[in-house]
């Protein structure tokens, strides 16, 4: 049987902080009591002299200090925020890092579902005769692509890398997933080629996210025949205060069982889930064996949602 852990989750932020109270400097005429009230972000972080690679290196050069480079046999790589057209960016990964030659290293050009759908490839890899490990790293300077301006994207997206380690292990870790796409949003929320400011209509976005994610989790559920009060955690992507409480509120979710980190970090696109991850492991909030529900939304559209029975991370 194909049994796939999580086995180490590390990352880092973008090195300029901005509060919520910022904003008004460059936009004397917003209200940023009532960004906050919607959001719930107090601070974001910005890119300010790192690019997409520097950032991923900090964040992966932080897990292959906890699991030896050589044992990794493939390379995932999840952005949309590339400074290059070519090449992929996890080839210059792999020659950064020094990690094998004889291993596959590829690009996953999705956002804030990313890192499920690389989940979902990394399971897949890793039952073929002679994979055991592999590294996702995920990463994207949004902030770059945003101007001081722009009300609908500025007091939410965050700048952030995180990397990943999963591998075989001896018994079910990662469950079934449960995968969708709603192209005709897809011009909700874009960025053409030569611009420099990611158009975003936040109210269409929202609206998909609360018709859509609820009933993702409900299909996610029945697929693996468990019931919503079996889950011990749920972790959705970190989109904002407004939209999680919706989510929330639709699948009568207890608070208690929730993790959010947003008000700290904002919206870091594809990390969000693997940062809160990460800290939720750290402060000791997920216990051996429980079962945890992830789900990944956005850009896209598109979403990706799958059930963990949570093993111990370090």
């Amino acid at each position: 049987m194909n049994n796939v852990q999580i086995k180490h989750i590390e990352f880092s932020l973008g090195g300029k902080k901005e509060k919520y109270l910022d904003l008004s400097i460059d936009n004397p005429s917003w209200d940023t009591k009532r960004i906050l009230d919607v959001t719930g972000i107090k601070t974001r972080h910005l890119s300010k002299n790192e690019d997409i690679i520097s950032l991923s290196i900090k964040s992966a050069k932080k897990v292959l200090k906890k699991f030896p480079k050589k044992k990794i046999d493939f390379l995932i790589f999840v952005s949309q925020t590339s400074n290059l057209k070519l090449p992929s960016i996890s080839c210059v990964m792999q020659h950064r890092l020094g990690l094998r030659n004889n291993i596959q290293a590829f690009d996953i050009n999705m956002g804030c579902s990313g890192f499920i759908y690389a989940l979902s490839v990394a399971k897949s890899m890793i039952s073929q005769k002679g994979v055991t490990n592999g590294m996702i790293i995920c990463s994207d300077v949004y902030t770059k692509y945003i101007k001081k301006n722009n009300t609908s994207c500025r007091p939410i997206f965050s700048d952030a890398s995180s990397s990943i380690i999963v591998g075989k292990c001896s018994s079910l870790s990662i469950n079934d997933f449960d995968y969708g796409t709603d192209g005709s949003g897809a011009f909700d929320l874009y960025l053409k080629e030569g611009d420099k400011d990611i158009y975003m209509n936040g109210s269409k976005v929202a609206l998909f996210t609360i018709k859509r994610i609820p009933n993702s989790v409900k299909r996610l559920l029945n697929k693996n025949k468990i019931k919503l009060e079996k889950i011990d955690k749920f972790i959705f992507h970190q989109a904002s205060k407004f939209v999680l409480n919706q989510i929330y509120r639709i699948l009568k979710i207890h608070k208690k069982k929730i993790y959010e980190n947003y008000e700290k970090y904002g919206n870091t696109v594809s990390s969000s889930i693997p940062i809160a991850l990460k800290e939720a492991s750290t402060k000791n909030l997920l216990k051996k064996d429980d079962n945890i529900i992830l789900c990944g939304f956005g850009v896209g559209l598109s979403w990706s949602t799958v059930l963990i029975k949570w093993k111990k991370i370090v």
